[in-house]
């Protein structure tokens, strides 16, 4: 049984971890060359969003219109794919628009680092829970 409760935390550890880091990977690859605009949020929720992932955590798509260097206007989809279901976004709002000085399609929401920050933290709490379930069940000489 133990043992089960180390998969479960090892399988949300990479659940939660991967797609995070490839998040954070993305942004710091924008941060090289950015600027920082304003942007205004369009719409917030996503009918796929809720059909499919309705009941497995947050899975927002919001819309966020800025304005490029260039004068035209880019719109960003914001995937806040969260474990924790919370909306961050509501239509109307005023956030944050970090983009690529070269590129200005590649974008990201200025909240979006500190998200994947504790979604990474997150990871690593459940994936020392795991560790420790694992030792304790070898400790103790547990059966599979």
């Amino acid at each position: 049984m133990i043992y089960g409760f180390s998969l479960l935390a090892f399988t949300v550890s990479l659940v939660t971890g991967i797609p995070a880091l490839r998040g954070l990977w993305r942004m710091r690859n924008i941060n090289k060359n950015c600027a920082r605009t304003t942007g205004t949020v369009k719409s917030s929720r996503s009918a796929m969003g809720w059909l499919w992932a309705a009941s497995f955590g947050n899975q927002d798509r919001p819309l966020v219109s800025y304005i490029s260097p260039r004068g035209t206007e880019m719109v960003l989809e914001v995937v806040t794919s969260s474990i924790l279901p919370q909306q961050r976004y509501q239509p109307g709002q005023s956030i944050d628009v970090i983009y690529d000085i070269e590129l200005p399609g590649r974008a990201y929401v200025k909240d979006e680092w500190t998200v994947s920050i504790r979604e990474v933290e997150l990871a690593i709490a459940a994936l020392i829970a795991g560790i420790l379930f694992w030792a304790i069940g070898r400790y103790f000489n547990m059966p599979f």
